[in-house]
């Protein structure tokens, strides 16, 4: 605008100079036209550079309204990612609360069924104990039954030198001076009793550590807890000191635990703690006291025993179930 301008002044004023110059040359004038012509030129190139401008500027404008279009799209999906990923989270949530119940009700399923399993493998082993036992006792008695067998027979067929030979063929005369003579056997003839004399019963003999503690063991495992717990504690009292006694010990508390009985059942547990602090019944009467305070919603006593029986048996299936009730209790 500025060369327009001063090319129409040239152009307006040039005739005075011309009037007032009066003496111009055609030399003058030659070069006043050819500075005319240049100013032109450079008018037409700056307006064709206005003009590229001009497109250039309409061709960013065009780009840049893209962008913003793009942007705000992608702003767009941008949210709706967000309220999916915050609905999926809500579904995550949600869906997640039933898997953790049926996890805990998994985990106590678990801790009873291991629970169950010790008990039935103690059983087991005792019954073993017990049926070995028992097939040593009726093998025994089966000897002394082909013993007594053979002596009948040798009885019915020399009954008058039983005094002189022995069942087995050996002479009498072999054997110490003495020594008794054998038991007379009965044979199927009725006996002779003396007139005015009745036969007396035999007299029973009290039962054993082996029998009575088989007895109460018997009774717990068919469910009768009142019978078994008289048995278990006829046991002590008559074998305090017997090899049973911590087991014996142990199984009175579980009958009292089954009662309900809790706090006599904490007292049993701790007599197997106490007197038998290396026994095999150790982390299961430190377990199951603290199981015994957690029923009586003692958590802190429970906690605290439960602890200990992770720290004094680490390795132990009781300390295993002791971790997962420790997770519960929080």
């Amino acid at each position: 605008m500025k060369i327009s301008r001063k090319r129409l002044l040239f152009v307006l004023f040039l005739p005075v100079f011309w009037i007032l110059g009066g003496c111009a040359t055609q030399t003058d004038l030659n070069a006043v036209q050819r500075d005319s012509n240049n100013m032109t030129k450079e008018v037409l190139g700056l307006q064709r550079n206005l003009y590229d401008l001009n497109a250039e500027i309409k061709d960013f404008s065009g780009k840049l309204d893209k962008v913003d279009k793009r942007t705000a799209d992608l702003q767009r999906d941008v949210g709706d990612v967000k309220a999916k990923m915050g609905s999926l989270t809500k579904e995550m949530e949600s869906s997640s609360q039933p898997m953790r119940r049926n996890q805990a009700d998994l985990g106590a399923r678990m801790d009873k069924l291991q629970l169950d399993v010790q008990n039935l493998t103690g059983r087991f082993e005792e019954s073993k104990y017990f049926a070995e036992k028992t097939f040593g006792a009726t093998k025994n008695y089966q000897t002394r039954l082909e013993e007594l067998e053979k002596r009948v027979a040798a009885l019915s067929k020399n009954p008058e030198g039983a005094g002189k030979t022995e069942p087995t063929g050996k002479p009498a005369a072999e054997k110490g001076e003495d020594e008794k003579p054998p038991m007379a056997i009965s044979t199927s003839e009725p006996s002779k009793e003396t007139p005015g004399k009745k036969s007396e019963p035999p007299p029973k003999t009290a039962a054993g550590p082996d029998e009575t503690y088989k007895k109460a063991y018997d009774l717990y495992n068919k469910g009768s807890i009142e019978d078994a717990q008289k048995e278990f504690k006829k046991l002590l009292d008559a074998y305090p000191k017997s090899k049973y006694s911590e087991n014996a010990h142990f199984w009175l508390g579980e009958c009292y635990y089954a009662q309900k009985k809790y706090e006599d059942a904490i007292l049993e547990y701790d007599e197997v703690i106490k007197k038998y602090a290396k026994g095999n019944k150790v982390p299961d009467a430190l377990y199951r006291q603290g199981m015994a305070f957690w029923e009586m919603k003692d958590t802190t006593n429970a906690k605290l025993i439960l602890k200990e029986v992770v720290r004094r048996f680490p390795q132990s299936d009781q300390a295993n179930r002791a971790r997962k009730k420790l997770k519960e209790l929080g």
